[in-house]
Formats: structure tokens, C-alpha cells, sequence
């Protein structure tokens, strides 16, 4: 089945995310990869392309000391669609914690992961995490 097999994918590119292996995330993505961080933070935007994901991904783990952690709680999907609610977890090199959770509704395109928007439980606490 094609939703199973999209589960089967979004799994392996969250545990290439986990283990801070991007060779292997690529490989989940498709070329036109399209992916939205909602807010107002330094780490918020749309990033299109693998090379604009790849840097995306890499802000986030420079910035949280490789410490971000992405736990699916719930996989929901239907036809190209996967929808994930995780727990997130990271710590800030100045002692900053962030423990919350985050609802990602991602659209498959061949079997790539084509599309991803974000929409963190608590925007303020995200964007308060990952200020200056």
C-alpha cells in the first residue's frame, strides 16, 4: 500500500533526523521538496529544495548542540497524505529547554516526502526557544 509505504519513509527520514545523518534524510526527500517552519523564529520559513531543507535541518541542529529530538507520538495517513504529531525535545547551549509537541501534516510525491508544514502546540514557547 502507498500510505504504508509513506509511513515506512517519513519513519526513516525522522530517525536519519534523530541520528543527525542528512545523507540518508535526503534520500526520503523528493528534489522539489517543499517545507514550512511556522513563526516568527530564527529557524521560521519556507525552504524549498533539498539544498534549502538540507541548511534548514542543519540551523535547527547547530543550534540546539545536535541535542533536537523528533518523537512520532501519532502517524495518520491517507492516500499522499502523513500526518504526524510528535513530541519535540532540545536543549539551547545557554541551558534553554524546549519540550513540547508539534503537529506535521507532510504530502508524498513518488514515494519522496514532497511537502511538510509544521504547526507547533505552543508557537510562542518554539519561537521563544530559538531567539537570540
Amino acid at each position: 500500500m502507498v500510505e504504508q509505504k509513506n509511513v515506512q519513509t517519513l519513519r526513516a527520514v525522522l530517525q536519519a533526523f534523530n541520528s543527525n545523518d542528512m545523507e540518508a534524510l535526503t534520500k526520503g526527500l523528493h528534489p522539489d521538496v517543499k517545507y514550512v517552519i511556522r513563526g516568527r523564529s530564527q529557524v521560521s520559513g519556507t525552504f524549498t529544495g533539498l539544498e534549502e531543507m538540507a541548511k534548514a535541518l542543519q540551523r535547527v541542529r547547530d543550534l540546539t548542540g545536535d541535542t533536537m529530538r523528533v518523537e512520532p507520538e501519532v502517524l495518520l495517513s491517507g492516500g499522499d497524505h502523513v500526518i504526524l504529531y510528535a513530541r519535540l525535545t532540545a536543549s539551547r547551549p545557554d541551558g534553554r529547554q524546549f519540550d513540547s509537541y508539534e503537529a506535521v501534516v507532510f504530502r508524498f510525491r513518488g514515494g519522496k516526502l514532497a511537502e511538510g508544514d509544521s504547526i507547533p502546540a505552543d508557537q510562542y514557547a518554539f519561537d521563544e526557544f530559538y531567539e537570540d
